[in-house]
């Protein structure tokens, strides 16, 4: 919507009752664009607009008057805004208003009394508006009717030739029940609609206050960022356990189908299934790549037979199950033939290459048997293909420290041949983070691509990322280093002077902030700090003025440059100086 904003500022004080001649002059064609703009203060500060409604009371140049409702657009600044209606803005002249303001704990407060006018457009010149009275409220309405029987009694008391004072005062009376009836009725009485105030597309329901919302959308930890999507979008899906690293478990209460199970993975099966090598209880691995598929099926009762098969490339037939001979199974065999004692195959010592062996007594076969069985003396197929799975390549020396070190070498070329690693320098390193000691860190990657995280001695971390090329380092702050702030003077010019408190601003993340109190005079540089604290483009901020209330626009340039132009205040002559306690962002 395009609008005619008008700006007022009104001090709550005891001269509200003073009436306020503004500059504002709207036209008759100014349908729906007038707009009058409020500012409301109190002792300097804005007035919140919590729990409290305003009213504005028009009353023009031809007798009519209206009351209605402002909108209050920012509670906690004391900002609201009235529109004139389509019947307001076609009474021109002269135009009287007071803003009353109304709190929930029945409270009320004139703000400010003001005028200003409405100009007939050329294209207006027929009309003639007659007298209106538009009230909002009934106790309005009860009140100028209450004051229209007065009057009415007032003129009747002497005409009693025409109509007795009686009956004149019964038909008063009446029109008072009535009113009284219609007064007390709070069940909307004329069906008043949520569309017909402005509220139609408003959901019944409770509302979050803009400072909740504004807090959502700055939490950090609640949402993620982009490389954080992109990287858990990147992880791996499928699960080839149980979320505790167990392995997959069918029940013996299911049918398990065998040629179901095509996805990679770990499964118990405890139940003799369907298309399955007959085994009750059984492990089973899967394994695939494009049409291949693997199956290998392990006796989970005795641990004497495995079976293997395999799914041809059309991608629908299997193989026969293909008993393999297991670790068990085959030492039965041996065992059964090797307690023979009767030579079954008449082997001499020379057929065995054993002709030039001494006959002297060799180890028993219980001995051999105690040796071979021994669990702690030998490992098992589990244990061999857990470490030969494992990392072989190390994170941090054998005795816990760091793994390499990049004194007087480039920490990018060192780290760009490494993977996950851990290193030390003492400061004498190509390319390090920006500290003023010996540092030591971590890196986490693989092939050029990793991040980097660097601890100095001197309290401070660092991170850098190697991704198609080495980034800049970011030096990671604390709660302690951000919320810490380093006031310093501005440097003051052209007979400015400090009043109250020395006129200051520090930097503080994406903020600038300025507090003090200085005397000088406007449309003068008063001061000036560096620019590289300063918005790109400058910045424009109100500052309230002292010795009266009122405000001053201050001005800051890009090169750094500071002064006060412009005044409003109740006493010009009164302004003994300017309080500049601003906040500005910087992008």
């Amino acid at each position: 919507m395009i609008y005619k904003n008008t700006n007022i500022i009104a001090s709550v004080d005891a001269n509200a009752d003073e009436v306020k001649r503004t500059s504002i002059n709207f036209s008759t064609q100014d349908v729906g664009t007038a707009k009058l703009n409020f500012n409301l203060f109190k002792d300097g500060v804005p007035l919140p607009l919590s729990a409290v409604k305003g009213t504005l009371v028009l009353l023009m140049a031809n007798g009519s008057r209206f009351q209605r409702d402002i909108t209050i657009t920012d509670k906690i600044n004391g900002k609201a805004e009235y529109v004139l209606s389509n019947d307001e803005i076609k009474h021109y002249g002269d135009v009287r208003a007071e803003l009353v303001l109304y709190y929930d704990n029945k409270q009320s407060l004139a703000v400010i009394k003001f005028n200003f006018a409405i100009s007939k457009s050329l294209i207006d010149t027929d009309i003639a508006p007659t007298a209106e009275y538009y009230i909002q409220t009934f106790e309005d309405l009860k009140e100028d009717i209450e004051t229209i029987v007065a009057d009415l009694e007032e003129k009747f008391k002497d005409l009693d030739n025409v109509e007795t004072k009686e009956g004149a005062q019964q038909k008063a009376d009446a029109v008072q029940a009535n009113l009284d009836t219609h007064t007390s009725n709070k069940s909307n009485p004329h069906n008043v609609t949520k569309a017909q105030v402005g509220l139609g597309s408003v959901d019944n329901v409770q509302q979050a206050a803009k400072a909740d919302f504004d807090l959502h959308v700055s939490d950090g930890v609640r949402h993620i960022t982009t490389s954080e999507r992109s990287k858990w979008n990147g992880a791996q899906i499928h699960k080839i356990t149980q979320d505790d690293g167990r392995v997959i478990y069918k029940s013996a209460t299911e049918v398990t189908d065998y040629n179901d199970l095509t996805d990679t993975g770990m499964y118990l099966i405890y139940n003799k299934g369907l298309n399955g090598p007959g085994l009750l209880y059984s492990f089973l691995l899967v394994m695939s790549s494009k049409n291949t598929l693997v199956q290998i099926a392990y006796d989970g009762f005795k641990g004497e037979q495995v079976f293997f098969r395999m799914r041809k490339n059309d991608s629908i037939t299997w193989t026969a199950w293909i008993e393999l001979e297991s670790t068990v199974g085959a030492q039965k065999k041996v065992d059964t033939h090797a307690n023979r004692t009767d030579n079954p195959h008449a082997v001499t010592k020379a057929q065995v290459g054993l002709d030039k062996v001494d006959n002297v007594q060799q180890a028993s076969k219980q001995e051999f048997d105690a040796h071979n069985y021994n669990p702690y003396r030998h490992i098992t197929q589990n244990e061999r293909e857990k470490w030969n799975g494992g990392q072989i390549y190390k994170f941090t020396a054998d005795e816990g420290h760091h793994l390499i070190g990049l004194a007087g070498k480039d920490l990018f070329t060192e780290l760009a041949s490494k993977k996950t690693t851990t290193f030390y320098s003492n400061n004498t390193t190509t390319n390090q983070p920006p500290v003023s000691s010996s540092f030591r860190g971590i890196q986490i990657g693989q092939d050029n691509i990793g991040e980097v995280l660097a601890m100095g001695n001197d309290g401070s971390t660092w991170r850098v990322t190697n991704a198609n090329g080495w980034k800049t380092w970011k030096r990671l702050f604390t709660n302690e280093d951000f919320e810490s702030i380093t006031w310093q003077n501005v440097t003051l010019k052209n007979g400015a002077a400090t009043g109250e408190r020395t006129f200051q601003y520090a930097k503080w993340g994406n903020l600038l902030l300025l507090r003090g109190h200085i005397t000088v005079s406007r449309e003068v540089v008063c001061g000036t700090i560096p620019s590289d604290r300063l918005p790109a483009n400058g910045a424009v901020a109100m500052v309230p003025v002292s010795g009266t209330t009122g405000y001053s626009k201050l001005l800051i340039y890009a090169n750094g440059d500071m002064k006060l132009t412009g005044i409003h205040s109740n006493n010009d002559s009164a302004v003994s100086g300017y309080y500049i306690d601003v906040v500005v962002p910087l992008n």
